[in-house]
Parts: C-alpha cells; sequence; structure tokens
C-alpha cells in the first residue's frame, strides 16, 4: 500500500465513479474539502486504492489481483505494524473483496465485527406524505450557525465532517432546532458533493424520544429541494434510530453491503 499526497488523489477520481455504493465521505477526502488519507497499489499504473475519512469511515475498491497490495492491505486492517491509530469501519467494492476481510476475521484480529451499511433512496411522494401526517414542529427551527456548531457536542456532531466552523459557513448547511435555549436537535450536511448532500443528525441525549430529529431533518430535506440537490442517506442497519428514521422521512432502502469494524 503505497500513500499518496494531497496533489495525487486525482488518480483514484475515476475508479472512485465506477463504484455503485454511497461513497460521498470517499469524495470528500479526494477532493480536498477533509483531510484524509488514500492508499494505491502502484503509483504510475494504479488499479486498486483505499480512502480513509477522519470520521473513520474507510473504502476499499478496485482490482482484486494485486497480491502485494492484498499482502500490505491484510497487514492494515490487523493493524500488524500499528500503520492505524483509531478504529475503522471498512466497506468495499466489488463484493469480491469480502472473502479476504472475512479471511482474517476472529477474537484475536483487529477485524471482529461485520455489521450491515444500508443505501437508501428519497422518495419525494412517501416525505410528503409523512409531512402531512406529522405536521410541522412548534418548536423553532433556525439555521446552524457558527458558535452552535463550535459548540455541538456528540457521536455525529458537524464538527466530525468539516474542518472547522468557517468551512462549514462557506461550503455546509444544517439546521437545529431548539428547546428553549438549547440546541436540541441539529441536522446537517455531513458530506455536499455535486448535487448530492448527505445528510447528518445528532439529537442531544436529553432531547432524544421527543420526535424531534423527524422535524430538523425535514427543514434540511426541504432546503435541498429548493437547491435542486439529491438528500442522501446511509447508515448501519443496526442504528435502528436512524435506519427508521429515514423511512419515516421519506428513504427507501436500495443496497446492503458489509461493514467490517477495523479495531486498533
Amino acid at each position: 500500500m503505497i500513500r499518496l499526497d494531497a496533489q495525487e488523489y486525482a488518480k483514484a477520481e475515476e475508479p472512485l465513479r465506477e463504484v455503485t455504493i454511497n461513497t460521498l465521505f470517499a469524495q470528500a477526502v479526494i477532493h480536498g474539502h477533509i483531510s484524509g488519507e488514500v492508499y494505491t497499489d502502484d503509483l504510475h499504473n494504479p488499479a486498486a486504492f483505499y480512502i480513509v475519512h477522519p470520521y473513520g469511515m474507510s473504502l476499499l475498491f478496485g482490482e482484486t489481483d494485486r497480491e502485494s497490495f492484498r499482502h500490505k492491505l491484510v497487514e492494515h486492517v490487523e493493524n500488524t505494524n500499528k500503520t492505524r491509530q483509531k478504529s475503522e469501519w471498512l466497506q468495499v467494492h466489488p463484493r469480491s473483496w469480502d472473502s479476504l476481510i472475512r479471511s482474517v476475521m476472529g477474537p484475536d484480529s483487529a477485524v471482529q465485527e461485520e455489521n450491515t451499511r444500508v443505501n437508501f433512496a428519497f422518495d419525494r411522494s412517501r416525505y410528503e406524505q409523512a409531512v402531512k401526517k406529522y405536521g410541522k414542529s412548534d418548536y423553532e427551527i433556525v439555521p446552524t450557525t457558527r458558535e452552535i456548531f463550535r459548540e455541538l457536542e456528540g457521536g455525529v456532531a458537524p464538527k466530525h465532517f468539516w474542518r472547522d466552523s468557517e468551512q462549514f459557513a462557506e461550503r455546509g448547511i444544517g439546521y437545529t432546532l431548539m428547546d428553549g435555549s438549547e440546541a436540541a436537535s441539529t441536522s446537517f450536511a455531513a458530506f455536499l458533493e455535486d448535487n448530492q448532500l448527505e445528510i447528518g443528525i445528532e439529537t442531544s441525549e436529553k432531547f432524544r424520544g421527543k420526535g424531534y430529529a423527524f422535524h430538523v431533518c425535514s427543514a434540511l430535506i426541504d432546503y435541498c429541494l429548493e437547491a435542486n440537490l439529491e438528500p442522501v442517506w446511509s447508515c448501519r442497519q443496526e442504528n435502528e434510530g436512524s435506519y427508521y428514521l429515514a423511512q419515516k422521512l421519506g428513504f427507501i432502502p436500495t443496497v446492503r453491503v458489509p461493514y467490517y469494524r477495523l479495531e486498533v
């Protein structure tokens, strides 16, 4: 595995277009919108790639028959040489990579868990029916400001997906539902590439179970529709809150792929 310099990320652009699952997090890295890591098998004739987003999401794609790359890849996912400093959730394309990753899974391996990642397709008519059914929120929903961005905490807070509040204010978008003076729930662009906006959602623990996420996500979806952007949703199927919220909002599960947990 050869780590590419940022100016060489374009080598992965065309092969990434051939990947048929959601790749927005990988696009954010190779387009320089967030710092990450990009590896390949060969600088002059690259055919396999491994992209890591700083949030801990990674994508392996390309040709599967490069033996030297396969050997280094196994060392990397097993963290044999301590090349990984943090845990990752890995997905692969094509599926022929699965056998290699599964071959190293086990109780003593860094690859200990296989979940399922779900890609959804947005159905506007279902969304409009859901809005009619659940109505509008009585709580104030405001654009996510720099100040809200900086103060938000949580596992899916916007700060994990943008370099800083200035970049978010310039390139991103988000909405925050206020419960009194507190930012209770925030829906935001986790990734925004071309005409696609992938939705992230973070609700403060003490405000969960109140239906806030539906309403604040609706505000972001409405923004997408007005701006001619495609709303995108992906999550682990095991994350039941996100999985069922997506469907409540009119998203339809379309693709399921293995999602491997790589420990350090």
